[in-house]
């Protein structure tokens, strides 16, 4: 696994366009993303991480496989946060999203996809995220499961004085893993879905935290 390279950017681009996360979409910008220099230790272009897989001992120098990462949408668009500079900015540097993550067909069954995944945990893990997340279709959820992520149609992201319900439309699915001793995904009585805890460093549920009609009672 290594950080994408110019004279990649063509069949990194090609591979992203066969499956771009499951169901999240690239930025609209991500060509252009990918001319920019890093922003922040973890970013390897812009505010994007951009790792590509090649074939060991292959004559082929095409990568195989790619990953696009960057933090969530909801960091920033989420209505909680909408007015709120200071805890998006907070949230963009605890969580990271995976936008795209591809195998070329020859490549698929090799565990390319899980490197590529893992390798983005890793480095995100070492510069202090807390989360990772993506989007996915049912039939990958085992595939997600196996690699330590929970999923579900709705999951919350519990804050101080609020909850953030993420919740997609079928069939997508969001699946989260903590990157942090610190995080924990519960099952709560009450909650509509896996709820993530301790995202925010300093600050977790307190003990009896509960859900009243589908509302975090902290």
């Amino acid at each position: 696994m290594a950080p994408l390279k110019r004279p990649d950017h063509a069949d990194y681009l090609a591979l992203l366009a066969l499956t771009t996360s499951f169901g999240e979409e690239l930025p609209a910008e991500a060509g252009e993303i990918l001319t920019m220099e890093p922003l922040g230790t973890l970013f390897t272009h812009g505010p994007a991480l951009c790792l590509t897989a090649r074939r060991r001992r292959s004559s082929n120098p095409k990568p195989v496989g790619a990953v696009f990462a960057s933090f969530p949408d909801w960091t920033s668009e989420h209505p909680l946060v909408q007015g709120e500079p200071d805890l998006s900015a907070l949230l963009s540097r605890t969580a990271l999203c995976i936008y795209g993550l591809a195998t070329h067909p020859r490549g698929r069954g090799q565990g390319i996809a899980r490197a590529l995944l893992t390798e983005a945990e890793d480095r995100a893990r070492r510069n202090g995220y807390r989360l990772a997340t993506l989007l996915h279709t049912p039939e990958l959820a085992c595939f997600y499961r196996r690699l330590g992520y929970a999923t579900a149609q709705h999951v919350t992201i519990a804050l101080p004085h609020a909850a953030m319900g993420l919740t997609q439309r079928p069939p997508y699915m969001t699946a989260v893993k903590p990157l942090h001793p610190d995080v924990r995904v519960r099952e709560m009585p009450g909650a509509p879905g896996p709820v993530v805890a301790g995202l925010l460093p300093g600050w977790d549920l307190p003990p009896g935290a509960r859900f009243d009609d589908g509302q975090l009672i902290a």
